[in-house]
């Protein structure tokens, strides 16, 4: 009787908190934000101190996947004096994109479940030094050794 009473309130808890509303194993829309916001904090890190380039790696290996983490380094890891560390533009490839993280910030999440997009329109901006045309850019998670991390960075003209 008493796991018939625990699976009705289990139900009704499920159905008041809107449950539904996760996808891609259980990753709500907070989640997944909060996992592109603390990759983008872990990549803007890079620039704060001088180390190995192997620490670097390690340093990444929490947020992005392997192959992601090669092209990144190659792209922009320098070496200098004491070490290696990376100088932020805001143009700099495979840097997470400056999301607003509000409802302008669309998760599209993958139909096998396996892979999710974050993604937000640019609108034109043509003032100031630098001007960009309105664009979208998207990051891509997907999990690697159970966990959910970053594979990809893109900059489009179209969604």
């Amino acid at each position: 009787m008493s796991k018939y009473l625990v699976a009705c309130l289990a139900s009704v808890l499920l159905f008041l908190s809107g449950g539904l509303t996760a996808s891609a194993e259980g990753l709500h829309r907070e989640e997944v934000l909060s996992l592109v916001h603390d990759a983008m904090e872990n990549q803007g890190s890079i620039s704060e101190e001088v180390r190995s380039k192997e620490a670097i790696e390690r340093q990444l290996d929490k947020h992005f996947t392997g192959d992601f983490i090669e092209k990144f380094v190659q792209a922009n890891v320098v070496k200098v004096e004491g070490g290696y560390t990376a100088f932020g533009s805001d143009f700099a490839p495979y840097y997470i994109p400056f999301f607003s993280y509000d409802k302008n910030t669309e998760i599209v999440y993958g139909k096998s479940g396996d892979v999710i997009y974050v993604q937000e329109e640019f609108q034109d901006n043509g003032d100031g030094p630098v001007s960009m045309e309105k664009h979208v850019e998207a990051v891509t998670l997907k999990k690697e050794y159970g966990a959910w991390k970053v594979t990809d960075v893109k900059y489009e003209n179209r969604k």
